[in-house]
């Protein structure tokens, strides 16, 4: 199976990373101990990059110590966070679509580290939002957290399929969140909005029993409506969109590619990655597969949600 794919961080100030140095770079071959170069031409050269920077990966992200200042419990598995950051971080750079960090307790040890979504930042107060359900010893022991935690970040791979929101413009465009899928959705929203494309968002509150991004949405002036399954397969076939994001279950991707698939739409999609995230650098490969002989990084590697969908990836 060859896929065509690129990584998120190249180019960017986290590049060249870790994987450089250990000879496992997603991009470049020479770095990974090939003789030839077959990179794809990712618009920049990542071994010169390695050269020139001594052999040595760039930047690291980030341990950022910030303190809570809201904390709304919904239920006794779903509550979101207001976190106000330090002087020397600012919230735009957390204000990509796709964007997590992984969060826990300032005197937790770092295992408890647990990936979650950027739902929302607020540049003038310098603030980020989360929504995050609690499903197991690490999201419980942040529920239990009051005072100040530990982020690091900012990563951006929390979508695949980005750069059809990244390049879309006036477009009719449908998001649709499930349960905490939900949280991706804002920063999705307000990316295509200044894209000036139309957005309608379908809500479903699915297990954590609570449409959390609706009011954020309708603050910001989308549309929202709420969805059951067999509405949304009407309003897709139907509503001539050209941009869909799935924020949810890999079923329910998979229930809107085929769907896309089998009544041959015109559709670009987008997903959430749903690939088991644990370090974010590629290092520890829970997020990897191996693909014909080739070590496959999902925390960095950005594809197509249509081909991970189609070759089952998902």
């Amino acid at each position: 199976m060859k896929l065509d794919y690129s990584c998120i961080d190249t180019a960017s100030n986290y590049c060249p990373c870790y994987l450089a140095e250990t000879g496992d770079c997603i991009v470049c071959p020479i770095l990974r101990g090939d003789n030839n170069c077959d990179c794809r031409w990712p618009k920049i050269c990542i071994y010169q990059e390695f050269l020139w920077n001594g052999r040595k990966k760039a930047n690291m992200r980030n341990f950022i110590k910030a303190k809570i200042i809201e904390k709304k419990i919904y239920s006794e598995n779903l509550f979101t966070l207001t976190i106000k950051l330090p002087q020397d971080t600012q919230a735009i750079d957390f204000g990509q679509a796709g964007t997590f960090v992984f969060i826990k307790p300032q005197d937790s040890p770092n295992f408890y580290e647990v990936p979650i979504c950027v739902m929302d930042i607020d540049e003038e107060n310098n603030l980020m939002f989360f929504a995050i359900q609690v499903l197991g010893p690490k999201t419980k022991n942040l529920f239990n957290e009051n005072e100040r935690i530990v982020l690091r970040g900012p990563y951006y791979n929390g979508i695949l399929g980005l750069k059809y929101i990244k390049s879309s413009i006036s477009k009719n465009c449908m998001l649709i969140g499930r349960g905490i899928g939900q949280a991706s959705l804002v920063m999705v929203a307000k990316a295509l909005n200044r894209g000036n494309n139309r957005i309608i968002a379908m809500l479903n509150p699915g297990a954590v029993m609570f449409n959390i991004a609706e009011e954020i949405l309708k603050k910001y002036g989308f549309l929202v409506r709420p969805y059951e399954e067999e509405g949304l397969r009407d309003l897709i076939l139907k509503g001539k969109f050209e941009l869909i994001f799935s924020a949810g279950s890999n079923s329910q991707h998979k229930f809107i590619f085929d769907l896309i698939r089998k009544n041959c739409l015109d559709v670009k999609l987008a997903i959430s990655n749903n690939f088991q995230i644990c370090c974010g650098e590629g290092v520890c490969g829970s997020c990897a597969l191996n693909l014909d002989g080739e070590m496959v990084r999902f925390c960095k590697a950005q594809i197509d949600a249509e081909r991970a969908l189609q070759e089952g990836l998902l």
